[in-house]
């Protein structure tokens, strides 16, 4: 009996030493993050915003550490019954071996990743299953110092595992739990401890993400939930919008819709009504540039000099001010332009391979007899691109292999890109032209002060912060719109009857310093320029995003009475109660609403509008019934029911 106690209390001693070190890993896991990404820190914080991240934290931190004690803390108490107490150590060992591994490779790769996502892991970690491997890994190898984080990998979990070999037979904590007849008494104590410890709590409220964000700094707030369950969150996530069997996660489509229609293709009908244009364009580009933001094109920013092409551009033409992606990743935000589907958390680069949707922008404009092509600088390969399109219904496919220019990570950058249109489109067919640019991304390979960039803020009253947007980075934003600007002044020259438009794919995940207001790390620049639209406004407040592309194009360019199949609707349609739905965000005329499993909704209010709690409800609602529908007909198919 003896006997059994003792090694009770030495067991017990032990995992209660693994959940010390686990609990000081991870809190010098977390102070590590905020001090290598100090720069996106809120100014004058006050002390008490990082007691109650720290204090968060630490609950998240005590339930993840107890999914590792877990196997270890029962076999405590049924293994003895079965008298196998020979395998409690070896089992505990195990798992401080497979904790010391595990935590340290997640925690190491999560602040690597939230150096290019601004965000610990999400479901958007999932998606590069759908990228191209062989760029990826390239952009890891030159900006993420693979080589430098094994080693600290290797070090840091070999630490871990000689301190717990150290300690293992010390008899500190054995000997402060030695209460002589007192073991039943402690083994309920503990029991009792693990189930709060798991919990994160010893209230009824466990640690959910859900009101996680306790902190008013928005970076502080990303940094509480364990990048351990943040992972397990980001799986979850995914697998809950893409299990084909599942049930609707937006839940089914309204009553209304499933009473009036049968297909979504009743549902997606819609009209032209005017006659907006006086002659038809002959040409329409349509560029999805990456990463391009609207905040560049604010006055605010306008002495950096890093849009000075498409801001000529938006002066001439007609820009929508409030406009937002579909999504937060190239692919998803490019399918949602071609196919008109809305992202739904569903990537159907495959999806779309192989079926058409009835909304694809392609087949649309074939209607009108305009030929359709697509440009982009990498392999057809890369999201199945060359697949998509050709499954929705584009006749040519002009990858990174139709220029003979050189090529790096991403294949050609933008300037060999446009000239690569210039060389490629005939002046005497209508065409519709959708050209995907590369060049603001990761790793930024141009060089670009030899082309001519030079920031010089000494004379600005910007605040911008160099460590969070380094010059090489923001050059590579001044050679896209270089890139732009030339190919423009090019096309206008070529093709006399064009239409142009041009949109980011999604934000950046960049800003001059560490306090982007909602609006600008989240809308993204949607212009129409042409000799056509001299009589339309220069800004237009309509609110808008990706899938209202193809029909304002549409209702520009078709004859009254034209039928066409939209999730959106056109941006020159000024109804009221407009609104651009993207993924978890909503924008109107005075309002952008973020809605987060994470952080809670976030709000930026454009106009002295009230807006109350139901305004956020019907907001949400609007976003969800959208979702349905889209993920209904992109996993379900045409049929309502």
């Amino acid at each position: 009996m003896k006997k059994r106690t003792n090694n009770f209390l030495n067991e017990i001693s032990n995992l209660l030493f693994f959940w010390i070190i686990g609990i000081i890993f991870f809190f010098f896991s977390r102070l590590t993050v905020i001090l290598i990404y100090n720069f996106d820190l809120s100014e004058n914080l006050e002390i008490n915003e990082f007691f109650k991240t720290f204090f968060m934290g630490f609950r998240f931190d005590t339930t993840v550490v107890s999914y590792f004690l877990l196997i270890p803390f029962l076999c405590i108490y049924i293994l003895p019954i079965f008298k196998k107490e020979k395998y409690i150590s070896l089992i505990r060992v195990f798992f401080q071996y497979l904790f010391a591994i595990t935590s340290t490779l997640v925690c190491v790769i999560n602040i690597n990743y939230y150096k290019e996502f601004k965000d610990q892991f999400n479901h958007f970690l999932l998606l590069g299953l759908f990228d191209d491997k062989k760029a990826v890994f390239q952009s890891i190898l030159n900006d993420f110092n693979p080589l430098i984080s094994s080693v600290l990998i290797i070090l840091i979990a070999l630490t871990i595992i000689k301190i717990f070999k150290y300690f293992e037979n010390k008899k500190g904590i054995y000997n402060f739990l030695n209460f002589k007849n007192k073991i039943t008494l402690l083994k309920v104590l503990f029991l009792l401890l693990f189930i709060a410890s798991i919990r994160g709590s010893f209230n009824e409220y466990p640690a959910r993400r859900f009101y996680s964000s306790v902190s008013s700094d928005n970076f502080l707030n990303k940094t509480i939930i364990n990048p351990i369950r943040a992972l397990n969150n980001a799986i979850s996530d995914f697998n809950e919008l893409n299990r084909i069997e599942n049930e609707n996660p937006y839940g089914k489509a309204s009553v209304k819709v499933e009473e009036k229609f049968q297909t979504f293709k009743q549902v997606l009908e819609k009209n032209t009504e005017n006659d907006n244009l006086n002659k038809q364009p002959e040409q329409v580009f349509l560029v999805v540039m990456e990463s391009y933001d609207s905040w560049p094109l604010k006055e605010d920013y306008k002495s950096l000099g890093v849009s000075k092409n498409l801001k000529k551009i938006e002066e001439k033409g007609v820009s929508f001010k409030n406009f937002i992606p579909s999504a937060n990743t190239t692919m998803n935000s490019l399918a949602a332009i071609i196919s008109g589907v809305p992202y739904c958390g569903i990537n159907i680069s495959k999806i779309g391979a192989s079926r058409l949707f009835e909304s694809s922008i392609f087949t649309q404009f074939k209607k009108l007899g305009y030929e359709t092509n697509i440009f982009f600088t990498t392999y057809s390969s890369w999201q199945n691109l060359g697949n998509f399109a050709k499954g929705q219904g584009v006749d040519n496919v002009y990858d990174g292999t139709s220029s003979p220019k050189s090529k790096g990570i991403w294949g050609i950058n933008d300037e060999s890109l446009f000239e690569n249109v210039l060389e490629k489109i005939d002046i005497n067919k209508k065409s519709l032209n959708i050209i995907l640019t590369i060049s603001y991304h990761s790793p930024y390979e141009e060089n670009v002060f030899s082309k001519g960039f030079n920031l010089d803020v000494t004379n600005s009253n910007i605040n911008y912060n160099n460590k969070i947007l380094p010059p090489k980075v923001l050059g590579h934003l001044w050679f896209a719109d270089k890139s732009i600007g030339d190919f423009v002044r090019k096309a206008d020259e070529k093709y006399k009857n064009s239409l142009f438009a041009f949109t980011g794919d999604h934000y950046s995940r960049k800003f001059i310093n560490n306090s982007p207001t909602l609006k600008e790390r989240s809308s993204v620049p949607f212009i129409l320029y042409g000799s056509a639209l001299s009589y339309f406004p220069e800004k237009n407040y309509n609110p808008g995003s990706h899938i209202d592309i193809s029909p304002t194009l549409i209702n520009l360019i078709a004859p009254k009475g034209f039928t066409y199949y939209s999730f959106g609707s056109s941006l020159l349609d000024n109804k009221k109660n407009k609104k651009g739905i993207g993924f978890d965000k909503i924008i109107k005329k005075n309002v952008l609403f973020e809605f987060s499993k994470n952080y809670g909704t976030k709000k930026e209010i454009f106009t002295n509008t009230l807006i109350d709690n139901k305004s956020e409800f019907l907001n949400k609602k609007s976003i969800d019934s959208l979702m349905s529908l889209a993920w209904h007909y992109t996993i379900k198919g045409d049929s309502i029911k």
